[in-house]
């Protein structure tokens, strides 16, 4: 049995597909046979799988490309500067991301939970709290291969040994918390055992002067243990744990984050045509000051040609790495043609309305990038190694590689910075991995604006 005709028709409102079949045994000559099926269409598939709905106009607007010359705007900075403020002590700019009610709500927490789940009374005070972080410090500084070393006669650290005995140090760290088991709480939030020191660590980075040009990426706090958020991302130093997105400074410095919890964070209704990554860039950028020519870059996990469209309508200008299947029927050079051509070769288009830009460069591979402010004029030199000659050559690169590359590596700094003097212990509580992630967190920006 073949099929022979499909027709579409209507039957009160709906569209039926009717498909006739011809059994070329019984019915000679191609007549058609008696058989036929009947079946509804089938909606069409969502090819983006970080699109959750989508429904906006936006998104289904068809986009023109044209191969001419992208016209930069005027990207001038114009945000009012805060004025400087005068150089304080090192420890008030810790203060700043942990004040003192912060330390007396995790002493307050702590002496519940133990009371309730054990019925023992462990009297720690927030001046205890503090001695224990800065014993931490200490630890991730000096780095002993065992937390008992650092009491050990052969091997103590006196300003860890006299500050408090090792049973208590263990007691106090299996104890530690911050949030209240009998408080009410959002029944979507996985990470409310340390939602306050978040909110308190955020509100002072969102208090920071913004910066002209912020990278956002994602970081991960190391746990292999079980916790409801945790995420497996390749290509990361630490592969394994939660999630992090945050917006930086080239330098390293954040201003905001946000946690990943699963399917909606981030999100809202206003954008979710642009999906995850998307959503999660507008959500970071609320805060800037709008029409003040701010720049933002990213890699190919958040950028889109609609996401680069809606920060240009709030005024911020964004570059970023973006996947093939992302190009809105642009069509570039192949990677074939641009290996024959060899490295430094390009192709680049731009859209009919002049406002986003595709450029396609040839380095070891090809890599796409879309822009709002540079293309592909003023083209420089950068020196790569050759296999073929086993020499250093110079290769054609365009602006836009150029400005990426320049300012797109903050969370990768501040990662560095962490990794220094970390405040990580083995433990199978995510609680305290969290909680000294971002103690490590804070301390890194707090150093940064003593700097």
């Amino acid at each position: 049995v073949v099929p022979f005709l499909c027709i579409l028709f209507p039957i009160n409102g709906v569209s039926l597909k009717i498909t006739q079949f011809v059994n070329q045994t019984d019915t000679p000559g191609g007549q058609p046979g008696p058989s036929a099926a009947v079946q509804a269409p089938s909606p069409p598939e969502n090819d983006n799988e970080e699109d959750e709905g989508d429904t906006s106009t936006k998104q289904k607007t068809r986009t023109v490309w044209m191969a001419k010359d992208f016209e930069p705007p005027d990207i001038s900075f114009e945000c009012n500067q805060r004025p400087l403020e005068e150089v304080a002590e090192p420890v008030e700019y810790f203060s700043r991301y942990f004040p003192e009610q912060l330390f007396e709500e995790m002493a307050r927490c702590t002496n519940i939970y133990v009371l309730e789940t054990t019925g023992a009374i462990l009297v720690t005070t927030p001046e205890e709290i503090k001695t224990f972080l800065g014993i931490l410090m200490i630890m991730g500084t000096l780095k002993f291969p065992r937390i008992r070393l650092y009491w050990q006669p052969a091997t103590q650290i006196p300003v860890v040994s006299e500050a408090t005995s090792v049973n208590r140090f263990f007691k106090l760290r299996s104890a530690l918390h911050i949030g209240e088991l009998s408080s009410p709480r959002s029944p979507n939030d996985k990470l409310w055992k340390v939602r306050p020191l978040l909110v308190a660590i955020r509100e002072r980075c969102l208090m920071l002067p913004p910066c002209e040009r912020n990278s956002i990426d994602e970081q991960m706090v190391p746990f292999t243990g079980r916790v409801a958020a945790k995420q497996f991302v390749r290509n990361k130093p630490n592969p394994e744990g939660v999630k992090v997105f945050i917006r930086c400074s080239s330098e390293g410095m954040a201003y905001d984050f946000e946690l990943y919890q699963g399917k909606g964070t981030g999100t809202s209704q206003e954008h979710k045509h642009l999906g995850l990554g998307g959503s999660i860039v507008m959500r970071l950028v609320e805060h800037l000051p709008k029409f003040s020519n701010f720049k933002c870059y990213f890699d190919n996990y958040f950028t889109s040609v609609p996401l680069l469209r809606e920060l240009k309508e709030v005024g911020i200008w964004a570059v970023g790495t973006i996947r093939a299947n992302r190009l809105q029927g642009c069509v570039l050079k192949s990677e074939k043609d641009l290996r024959r051509e060899g490295r430094g070769s390009l192709d680049h288009k731009v859209t009919r309305e002049g406002d986003v830009t595709l450029v396609r460069w040839q380095d070891n591979g090809n890599v796409n990038f879309a822009s709002t402010y540079v293309g592909v004029d003023n083209m420089s030199t950068e020196r790569r190694w050759s296999e073929a000659t086993k020499q250093h050559v110079d290769i054609a690169c365009p602006a836009v590689i150029k400005e990426y590359n320049a300012f797109m590596g903050g969370v990768d700094k501040m990662d560095y910075l962490l990794s220094l003097y970390p405040l990580r212990q083995r433990t199978k509580k995510w609680t305290v991995r969290v909680m000294s992630h971002f103690v490590s967190f804070g301390i890194v920006n707090s150093w940064l604006e003593y700097l």
